[in-house]
């Protein structure tokens, strides 16, 4: 697969300078210890996820729980997630037939969902175990199950004691759900079975230059370096996934640098109004927003409160700020550096430096 393929990448040939994470991910799967990969969205963790799984070479359910709500959501992508799985599919369709709610008619998994959606999720995953050897299950982006948190973590418990050949990768924001996982208090049913933590982060500027003209010259394309230096300076911050963007509109569209860096921006700012629309559901817009449209530029605790209250025409107090920080931090739009509070992701700043209102 080309560097600038847009699918997520699923062998380990296909990626670039993840050599290290993939090694570890594969030991902590072959060991059957259970991992969690961090880092912001299009740093390339679902691509590390299925890359590292197919390395190791056990089957894989692979669970996209992108905009999934609640428990019943959960049973519906697993489902998807085991009829994709043709291999996995064959093994434990007497088992799934098996279930009450739950259908199979050739190669397809139908899953009604009769019995308690919680009940359903276990007994699915009892029929994923029920083969010889291990099986992988990834689920991707789990803290959009952060509202069910106290029902997945019962899941997760009953499957670390019953089945110990199935192991999870789980992929996400580095708080919320994530942390719930990682740090477990003694009354969680997860506490002392925490997955090991792997932090995927966006390229440095040298390997990022080399990910983009190792892709051109597999399209025999020449594009003078300095072009795609100005590229990674303006817009692109070595986040992998843009940079597949970029040079898949350099190389498979054929663009001239600064249409290919146009498109590319364009197109990061439509997943970003997406995003941050996701984001705000249920949450008090106008206060979030401010907080946004400041924190495009670095701010400290103190001009953050200052730039949300003079949007708000009253100053919030430090309980209202604490939340607003938590809530952003937990999706991964804002982290703390030394330099105050900001967005890291280019185009989420590009979207909301150039929105004139909030996304509904």
């Amino acid at each position: 697969m080309p560097l600038f393929d847009l699918t997520p990448k699923e062998s380990r040939r296909a990626l670039y300078g993840r050599d290290a994470e993939v090694d570890t991910l594969v030991r902590l799967i072959e060991n059957g210890r259970w991992s969690v990969i961090l880092g912001p969205r299009m740093v390339g963790k679902t691509s590390l996820a299925r890359a590292g799984a197919q390395q190791a070479g056990y089957p894989t359910v692979y669970v996209n729980l992108w905009g999934v709500k609640g428990v019943a959501g959960l049973l519906t992508a697993l489902g998807e997630g085991v009829r994709s799985s043709r291999s996995l599919l064959g093994r434990v369709k007497e088992a799934l037939r098996r279930i009450e709610g739950v259908s199979v008619a050739g190669t397809g998994v139908t899953l009604s969902a009769r019995p308690p959606p919680l009940r359903s999720v276990q007994e699915v995953v009892n029929a994923i175990a029920s083969g010889r050897g291990r099986t992988v299950v990834i689920l991707d982006e789990v803290q959009e199950l952060a509202p069910s948190s106290g029902a997945l973590l019962k899941m997760l418990a009953h499957v670390f004691t019953t089945h110990p050949n199935v192991t999870f990768v789980f992929t996400g924001s580095a708080f919320g759900l994530i942390r719930t996982l990682l740090s477990p208090t003694a009354t969680s049913p997860l506490f002392g079975r925490s997955p090991v933590p792997i932090d995927l982060h966006p390229f440095d500027r040298p390997t990022s230059l080399g990910f983009l003209e190792r892709g051109c010259r597999e399209y025999r394309l020449s594009v003078d370096r300095s072009a795609l230096a100005a590229a990674l300076d303006r817009s692109l911050d070595g986040i992998p996934g843009w940079l597949t963007h970029y040079g898949n509109c350099l190389a498979v569209r054929r663009m001239d640098p600064e249409a290919a860096e146009a498109a590319t921006v364009r197109e990061g700012r439509n997943v970003a109004r997406d995003e941050v629309g996701h984001f705000l559901i249920g949450r008090d817009r106008t206060t979030y927003w401010a907080a946004l449209r400041a924190l495009c530029n670095p701010l400290s605790w103190s001009e953050l409160r200052q730039a949300v209250g003079a949007a708000r025409g009253s100053p919030p107090n430090d309980a209202t700020v604490a939340n607003l920080v938590r809530g952003l931090r937990e999706a991964g739009l804002v982290e703390e550096t030394d330099h105050g509070y900001h967005i890291p992701d280019p185009m989420i700043r590009a979207y909301v430096r150039g929105a004139r209102r909030a996304p509904r």
